[in-house]
């Protein structure tokens, strides 16, 4: 009986870095997320370098990753011409270990008038990366402060808006919601939207005359 060996290969790459910070979250990014071969880097002022070695097949789908981390680190990083960051959604996720409603995301960014549009999978705004992070640990601290009774994921939604853009607590949020009449309560207690979404933040963050 023959005995088949994939044919074990290498590859070279020597990739631009600008900064020490994206040396640290390209270089973190592709150790967590290419585990089908071997990698070695090495990172000087201005470069690094990145030798990869696998199997063949495995070798050119390491590289398609890398290549498409090494983008998406530029992207979110570095703004364009227009002072643009780009955020691929799910590479974003991978590196902040966090999910995070992209609806919701781009409401609050609207909100705050960083002027994002999702893009192929992709958030642009003109808020930067470090903040873009805050915001996105922010809002899994709330949602996982959301009391019990709130019952939809709707009503989460409205409240975690109404919490960041007007800077309060999520009690406070609630008896803003009922003060401005945007919720109703069922028989068990539980909380639920009497209003579409957006109708329901327009109504709590306009302004009491």
């Amino acid at each position: 009986m023959e005995l088949l060996v994939a044919r074990w290969t290498s590859k070279e790459l020597v990739l631009g870095i600008e900064t020490t910070q994206e040396a640290i979250i390209f270089l973190e990014a592709i150790q967590k997320q290419i585990k089908i071969v071997d990698i070695y880097a090495d990172y000087q002022a201005g470069k690094v370098t990145i030798k990869l070695e696998g199997t063949k097949d495995n070798l050119k789908d390491a590289l398609d990753i890398t290549q498409n981390i090494y983008l998406f680190v530029k992207d979110m990083l570095y703004p364009d011409k227009d002072e643009y960051f780009t955020f691929n959604i799910g590479f974003l996720s991978k590196i902040s270990g966090k999910t995070f409603p992209v609806k919701t995301l781009l409401r609050i960014l609207t909100l705050q008038d960083h002027d994002p549009s999702q893009v192929n999978g992709a958030i642009k705004t003109r808020m930067d990366y470090e903040t873009l992070l805050a915001l996105i640990g922010q809002l899994n601290q709330i949602f996982s402060e959301m009391p019990y009774e709130v019952a939809t994921s709707s009503l989460r939604d409205v409240l975690v808006t109404i919490v960041l853009i007007k800077n309060i607590t999520i009690t406070d949020a609630i008896k803003l919601a009922k003060k401005k009449k945007i919720i109703a309560e069922d028989d068990l207690n539980r909380l639920k939207l009497s209003f579409e979404p957006e109708q329901a933040i327009e109504k709590c963050l306009k302004p009491t005359k």
